[in-house]
């Protein structure tokens, strides 16, 4: 189904089972197939799963503008309410973890759990070269285009090498990224900030209970990342995931949903004590 989240913007939306939410949130330049082998299972333990391109992503719409961590936890919020999924475990992989952390910050009504999956922390300080390689390839896909970028850039970047390298999870990553629509990139609009605090210092404000799964083999920004989340969180759990990069859903989809559904039950079991 396609829903309306904002003037302009539209939403391919996926959802399968009965039970309660689970939403799945993909990370940047991918998009809801990325957790395919999640969902079965899930559905079969009595969730109901929704998953969502972002806007700028997958079959979604890509605006002139409106890309902001406060844009994306907006979209989230009015899917959840028009679906009546509230609250939802939410599951954020990489950017969607930090999408999913804006959100229980400004709508913390909408959350019952959070897993975060290798998430990309809004505000937390990473090297200049981090953001340094996205400009790179933000004029890559400008000059020559999503799929060169994509294969002389980006499948080989640390952060995706590991799945692209996998022969499980290889063509499904180049299908996925290949076909990505690179809104942000191709934004004609700059937005303007849409906050003034920092999303790192607030973090202690989130009470639900939170996974934090991280995979062995992910870069070191990124294992650095999810023990400041695991730590800063009142109560966050961290999990390593072995023989994994970042991209947990594609390369070891069996362990993370057994996490994701150990997690579940312990915060159901949390509940029912209430």
């Amino acid at each position: 189904m396609d829903l309306d989240v904002a003037p302009g913007v539209r939403l391919r939306v996926v959802v399968e089972g009965q039970g309660e939410p689970v939403v799945l949130l993909h990370g940047h330049s991918l998009d809801l197939t990325v957790f395919d082998d999640l969902v079965p299972a899930l559905v079969d333990a009595g969730f109901r799963v929704i998953r969502y391109d972002q806007r700028g992503h997958g079959r979604s719409s890509s605006p002139p503008g409106g890309y902001r961590w406060g844009d994306h936890a907006a979209d989230l919020r009015v899917v959840l309410e028009k679906l009546d999924a509230v609250p939802a475990h939410v599951v954020g992989l990489s950017k969607g973890g930090g999408i999913t952390l804006e959100a229980a910050l400004r709508f913390s009504n909408l959350v019952r759990s959070l897993v975060l999956v290798g998430p990309l922390v809004p505000d937390y300080p990473l090297p200049g070269e981090f953001w340094a390689f996205f400009k790179r390839l933000a004029q890559a896909i400008r000059e020559k285009g999503v799929k060169h970028a994509a294969q002389e850039l980006w499948l080989s970047h640390p952060l995706l090498r590991s799945a692209w390298e996998n022969p499980k999870s290889r063509e499904k990553l180049e299908t996925i990224v290949f076909d990505f629509p690179a809104g942000e990139y191709l934004a004609t609009e700059k937005d303007a900030p849409d906050r003034d605090w920092k999303l790192t210092e607030r973090l202690q404000d989130i009470s639900c209970p939170v996974l934090v799964v991280r995979g062995e083999h992910d870069i070191p920004e990124f294992h650095q990342m999810a023990e400041f989340v695991a730590n800063k969180l009142p109560q966050a759990h961290l999990e390593t995931v072995p023989q994994s990069g970042h991209l947990v859903p594609l390369e070891q989809p069996d362990r993370l949903t057994a996490l994701l559904l150990r997690f579940f039950e312990s915060v159901r079991i949390r509940h029912s004590s209430l």
